[in-house]
């Protein structure tokens, strides 16, 4: 008799064929145990010093003292999970709204949207934007989040190959020209690090009528010449129509936000499920982002600095002969075959002492694995070198250069399989 729990065990018996008897040690390396504060480039765990080179706190501004600070006074005055109701009832405060405001200014839009998740932030616009006999075009390596917006829209979704503008101007000029349309990707993809070509998909919304939804989760605080990201980069601004983010990453903190015209949002404020229907974000956290948002904004030496570190662990790596492809965000990523990414993890903690994030199937194609650095303004380029001379002495041991670029980076399909690639953060 047929049971919803089968697709638990087929799901197993597939990573199982990929791993082999390496399967339950391989698996323990995800989920592994953590101390509480791991955002600092180092910590103590179990009498020994660990080198973390894992979280996206790329300005290193979760440990910042004012942060820490404007969280804390909040909290200690008013408790920790307050207000507890939805924005719609007892959950809109005027630190909410401060932090639109900012956010608003911050990204040279009309208004801005804060959701108590980036998730709900990217998945419930779309869903509520794009409607009925509408249509939406989403890159196959954007984040889950906005493949999960796509399917659940009452519009058409399809997907086209990563970074193909010929697919996707293909798919918009078979799309007839009365029915609105919608094209959605990151600005910085975050298993790769490539960024979309935002000048192109300019280009096209603008020829084939549509709107832009751009993710700018992993581009915000590090790329542009102001840290707006990377429309900022790509001088395209003004052209998007939606700026998506999350607060989990160069804010240190938590929660996400869309930025628009005024006339959507309020649209998007009071349809969407994900923000209607859901617990405000804590006034601590909301303070604490507020903060980080004006130190954003008045260290730009923070920027300077994690790119330094990042230049300097690419550059190190690409002479050793390490596969990494063609970055341009912050994140970092060694392309391997197999499972041989999480073998790599696992050496680098027990015989290095040093943290970095394995990424398998789903959240890269089938048979690939990549090994995952992410630097943040807190550490140093020593660091950043003796990360690399790890990951040599760790390629002695197993075939960490044999790279494997063309199936990481392959095109998963045009259907809405392929949100199960890149589905992390």
């Amino acid at each position: 008799m047929a049971d919803v729990f089968e697709k638990c065990d087929e799901f197993w018996a597939r990573m199982e064929k990929i791993a082999g008897e390496m399967m339950v040690p391989l698996r323990n390396t995800f989920f592994r145990r953590f101390p509480i504060v791991n955002c600092t480039p180092t910590y103590i765990r179990d009498g020994k010093e660990f080198l973390q080179v894992s979280t996206n706190d790329y300005l290193g501004l979760a440990v910042h003292p004012e942060v820490v600070e404007a969280g804390f006074r909040i909290a200690e005055q008013y408790g920790v999970g307050t207000p507890l109701g939805a924005r719609p009832l007892t959950g809109n405060t005027d630190l909410h709204l401060a932090l639109e405001a900012d956010l608003a200014k911050y990204r040279l839009t009309e208004s801005s949207l804060v959701f108590n998740l980036g998730l709900s932030a990217m998945s419930g616009t779309i869903a509520c934007v794009v409607g009925r006999k509408e249509r939406i075009f989403v890159d196959a390596y954007a984040h889950s989040c906005v493949h999960d917006g796509a399917r659940l829209c009452k519009g058409e979704a399809s997907w086209f190959a990563h970074n193909d503008m010929t697919d996707l101007e293909e798919q918009l000029k078979a799309c007839p020209d009365d029915v609105p349309k919608m094209i959605a990707v990151d600005g910085v993809y975050g298993m790769s690090g490539d960024l979309a070509p935002l000048d192109k998909l300019v280009e096209l919304k603008k020829k084939y009528n549509a709107r832009l939804f751009v993710d700018d989760a992993h581009g915000t605080g590090v790329l542009g010449e102001n840290g707006r990201g990377t429309c900022e980069l790509f001088g395209v601004e003004h052209e998007v129509d939606l700026h998506g983010g999350t607060f989990a990453k160069s804010f240190g903190t938590f929660g996400g936000y869309i930025c628009g015209p005024e006339h959507v949002l309020r649209f998007v404020r009071h349809v969407s499920p994900g923000f209607m229907l859901t617990k405000a974000l804590p006034a601590a956290i909301v303070a604490a982002t507020i903060k980080s948002l004006e130190l954003m904004q008045k260290l730009p030496e923070r920027r300077i600095k994690l790119w330094e570190n990042i230049n300097a662990l690419r550059d190190n790596l690409r002479a050793a002969g390490f596969n990494i492809g063609n970055p341009e965000g912050a994140v970092t990523s060694i392309f391997t075959r197999g499972v041989t990414a999480l073998h790599a993890v696992k050496m680098l903690e027990e015989e290095h002492q040093i943290i970095v994030n394995p990424v398998m199937y789903p959240a890269v194609p089938y048979g690939t694995s990549i090994v995952r650095m992410t630097p943040s303004a807190l550490h140093s380029t020593d660091q950043m070198q003796q990360v690399v001379d790890a990951l040599v002495q760790v390629a002695k041991k197993i075939p960490l250069l044999e790279g494997n670029h063309a199936a990481a980076h392959r095109a998963v399909g045009q259907t809405a399989d392929a949100s199960s690639a890149h589905s992390t953060t």
